[in-house]
């Protein structure tokens, strides 16, 4: 009986400190590791930490709310059950390419929808398309600026 005890709490601990478990997505957000506020370096880290948690708790479906930016940075989230949208000339990425935006509540980041160009900028991932502006490719020009949309 001893020995199934100590079997028991050991493989509690095992599970717990396994790196290979799955984690339940939380609302807390750790920034804590970012560099000293005050940098551009910190105001980047912050963001991408914050986006990179937004849409995990939104895969684990753990609904925490839109994300709390610091102030200053404006709210990137969009799309899920929210169907958060974007200011203009931006679209809404989604950066889990398993989830279908056309037939599910994707959760997003607002992200420049700008392309081609001189520099013929491409779209993010192959589910957009590059759509060049119209009175442009009619006048013949080949450097015409578009946007990006969801195929």
């Amino acid at each position: 009986m001893k020995t199934f005890a100590v079997l028991t709490v050991l493989l509690s601990v095992a599970a717990a400190l396994n790196p290979l478990a799955q984690r339940q997505a939380q609302c807390a957000c750790d920034v804590s590791k970012c560099p000293p506020a005050g940098t551009e370096k910190h105001c980047q880290c912050v963001v991408s930490l914050t986006d990179n948690c937004y849409v995990e708790q939104t895969n684990a479906g753990v609904d925490c709310g839109l994300p709390t930016y610091p102030t200053g940075i404006p709210e990137q989230a969009c799309g899920g059950s929210t169907n958060q949208t974007c200011g203009a000339g931006d679209m809404c990425y989604f950066p889990d390419k398993s989830c279908d935006p056309q037939t599910t509540a994707c959760t997003g980041l607002c992200a420049s929808d700008f392309c081609g160009g001189n520099f013929d900028k491409p779209c993010p991932d192959a589910r957009w398309s590059c759509v060049l502006e119209d009175a442009c490719v009619r006048a013949g020009n080949t450097d015409c600026d578009g946007k990006c949309e969801l195929n």
